[in-house]
């Protein structure tokens, strides 16, 4: 003889284990920008890596990006701020980026990540654009050359950034306090963009000034 599960029983299950809600758009949308941005960035830093490996072989070859005198990658791998962790700077951002594009594909086919791990790749995200711009502010005034895979591995740090800060937002990865009601109205309100286009702008700015003068 089978018995059927009461009524009771399944309305306990249903209210222990609640459905997820469906993935709102801005998140399938950010997720599409983390992919676009990181898979970008493995294209750049691995380039960069290429031809990091070629100069080690032979200082005297020319990369890609030899411009003029202050456009210039290999007159900027010999300075110690290119290996400031002890390995080339394109091997640090590599894994970045490939842990922003393969977590932007995942989440692009549906997956869902752990709040902690979101918290996790976002603080991974804001060290690497930090780090990226303390860079850029060593090639502006102490180096004084420019490194366009560098420029472009700030693209796209930026690029990956906003489209994870608005997945966090959307998902509620801070929780549901103050700081995840914060982030939510800096994205309602598009100040998220604003903060994160600031981070090229003063980039820029720091070039010029260090650069041209």
């Amino acid at each position: 003889m089978t018995t059927t599960p009461s009524r009771s029983s399944s309305h306990a299950h249903a209210a222990a284990h609640p459905p997820r809600p469906a993935r709102s758009r801005r998140a399938r949308s950010g997720y599409a920008v983390m992919l676009l941005g990181g898979l970008a960035g493995v294209v750049t830093a691995s380039w960069q890596t290429l031809e990091r490996i070629a100069w080690a072989a032979d200082p005297d070859s020319l990369t890609v990006c030899e411009i003029s005198a202050v456009v210039s990658c290999s007159s900027v791998f010999s300075h110690w701020q290119s290996s400031a962790l002890g390995v080339p700077n394109s091997l640090v951002a590599l894994p970045v980026f490939a842990m922003l594009a393969t977590s932007g594909l995942a989440g692009v086919l549906g997956a869902r990540f752990p709040d902690r791990y979101l918290r996790l790749l976002l603080g991974v995200t804001l060290g690497m654009t930090g780090f990226v711009v303390w860079y850029m502010q060593q090639s502006a005034f102490a180096i004084g050359v420019l490194c366009l895979f560098c420029l472009g591995c700030l693209v796209n740090i930026v690029v990956a950034g906003t489209g994870l800060t608005r997945v966090v937002a959307a998902e509620h990865a801070l929780g549901r306090g103050r700081a995840d009601r914060e982030l939510g109205l800096l994205v309602a309100s598009r100040s998220d963009l604003i903060a994160w286009a600031g981070v090229p702008l003063v980039v820029g700015a720091m070039l010029y000034v260090g650069l041209a003068g």
